[in-house]
């Protein structure tokens, strides 16, 4: 990655704060929108957006086929640049997104710092699924302590956030509280309503079996009723052993699973290597799939909906 020194960051951010100063009525204001939102993932400023409407505006660092969970060793200036200008920041929490804290130092925007109204951990309220118990060390690979922060590949968790983002919304342009609130409320409607779509699509898929690269879909398998096997990945973030592929080759082969499923971020030659292997013990050939986990994964998978719409339709294709 590009080092900045620190005389430049210095500069750079001096700039910025002065920017700000000289910003009266805030950078939203001046192009015509009542407030703009950071978010740590596609999946926040997509929400927003179905609240905001064309009153609101927003920016993620990430695009939608990478992880905001993996590690960043340094925010970049074009993010601090936007975090700078930002009424609210919208944070995955569980300690998933911990760039992001550097992100909001460095903006020196005190409208987005932790306490303040436009400061979000979506994380709030979501019933967290696989928080660890017992003992914790490196042995056990770079697991989240505060629990799986994917919440929002079940599409009812996008509820819990969507309330999150009205409130901090509602905070920042208190005169637009009767639009953002109507907006809100249509888009749980409409969340609620896909549902029944989605669980239909998904009834042929309940109780199939699949493995995964990377414990990244944890809610959305609960939430339609398939079953993972294992992990090409078992411990998160350390390469699998030889003895840990050869237990997962030997979990396919006994469970008849055809399917492993990855994140676009993640690599496919390891899963790859692992079907050629289950192809050689039960002569029937394993696809590797790559699945979006984040609105913009792939481009179909254009908003909240359209994500959903997506996976579902691609499992049923693979595994029907």
């Amino acid at each position: 990655m590009t080092t900045f020194s620190a005389t430049m960051r210095s500069a750079l951010l001096g700039v910025l704060a002065l920017a700000l100063v000289l910003a009266p009525g805030g950078w939203a204001a001046e192009h015509g929108h009542s407030a703009f939102l950071v978010g740590s993932s596609t999946d926040f400023t997509a929400i927003a957006k179905e609240i905001g409407k064309d009153r609101v505006q927003v920016y993620s660092p990430l695009p939608g086929y990478q992880e905001p969970e993996l590690y960043i060793e340094e925010v970049f200036p074009s993010w601090i640049i936007q975090a700078s200008r930002a009424d609210g920041y919208v944070r995955i929490g569980l300690f998933a997104d911990v760039w992001a804290d550097s992100l909001v130092i460095d903006a020196r925007n005190p409208l987005i710092y932790p306490g303040a109204p436009g400061h979000v951990d979506a994380s709030q309220g979501i019933q967290v699924l696989e928080v660890p118990t017992g003992p914790v060390d490196r042995s056990r690979g770079e697991i989240h302590l505060q629990g799986n922060p994917h919440y929002l590949l079940d599409p009812l968790n996008a509820k819990v956030v969507a309330d999150s983002i009205l409130r901090a919304l509602i905070a920042i342009s208190p005169e637009e509280a009767d639009f953002f609130t109507a907006n809100a409320e249509d888009f749980k409607r409409r969340i609620d309503e896909a549902m029944v779509r989605w669980q239909e699509m998904a009834a042929p898929l309940q109780g199939k079996k699949l493995a995964a690269y990377h414990r990244t879909w944890s809610y959305l398998l609960k939430r339609f009723g398939l079953d993972i096997v294992g992990y090409v990945e078992p411990k998160p973030g350390i390469a699998p052993s030889p003895l840990e592929i050869r237990n997962l080759v030997n979990a396919m082969v006994r469970l008849d699973v055809r399917l492993i499923i990855h994140a676009p971020v993640y690599h496919p030659r390891t899963p790859r290597a692992v079907a050629r292997q289950v192809l050689d013990r039960i002569g029937e050939p394993v696809t590797v799939l790559k699945l979006p986990a984040h609105v913009g994964g792939v481009p179909e998978a254009d908003n909240y909906f359209t994500l959903f719409d997506y996976i579902l339709t691609t499992l049923n294709e693979v595994l029907n």
